[in-house]
């Protein structure tokens, strides 16, 4: 019963860690806090050029850790969030300019 025990526990915590891991994806590199008159002149860009970008946001409440996503942004008509359609037009974030700690090109996916 022990062996059996010990191996379930192994099978677990391996899938466990494997599936964290994929779930994660490639890591990223940390940026700089951009300054903010600076992330606004790049978001009015990107969305009048449509170009895809990708965008590092801040922790927040919801998420503990920095992420990374890349879409194509555009203004959203009723707030002042930005959208950011993946694209495959499957994913969508919302976002506010305080989450946003860094915007770049993305320069595979133009």
């Amino acid at each position: 019963m022990e062996k059996f025990a010990i191996e379930k526990s192994t099978i677990m915590s391996y899938f466990k860690e494997n599936y964290s891991n994929s779930i994660k994806g490639s890591p990223f590199t940390l940026q700089k806090q951009m300054p903010l008159m600076q992330l606004r002149h790049f978001i009015k860009q990107a969305v009048h050029k449509q170009n895809s970008i990708t965008i590092q946001l801040n922790p927040t409440f919801q998420q503990t850790t920095v992420s990374e996503c890349t879409g194509i942004a555009n203004f959203s008509p009723y707030s002042s969030q930005l959208i950011l359609t993946s694209r495959d037009n499957k994913t969508i974030h919302l976002i506010n300019i305080e989450q946003i700690r860094h915007i770049r090109l993305n320069s595979n996916l133009r």
